[in-house]
């Protein structure tokens, strides 16, 4: 799995709490993180990173709380294998 179709796979989860704008700027925020650490990396440790870097997001932990934000976090690794 590339970062793409991770964020594709992640995306509508977070669009049905967050709606579009808001779940295009989360992701785009971590996006860009993953791209400045990204030197030598690998697709899946870009990815593992790409999630860390969500859950970490300030929205989504004032949303889900930090419970809910570590059970999203291992389902979205998860789908990284």
């Amino acid at each position: 799995m590339n970062i793409e179709d991770l964020k594709n796979r992640i995306k509508p989860e977070l669009e049905s709490i967050f709606g579009s704008s808001m779940t295009n700027l989360i992701l785009t925020k971590a996006k860009m993180k993953v791209v400045a650490k990204k030197a030598g990396s690998d697709e899946a440790n870009t990815c593992r990173n790409f999630v860390e870097c969500l859950g970490s997001d300030d929205k989504l932990m004032g949303m889900w709380g930090s419970l809910e934000v570590k059970e999203k976090i291992s389902k979205w690794m998860n789908y990284i294998g």
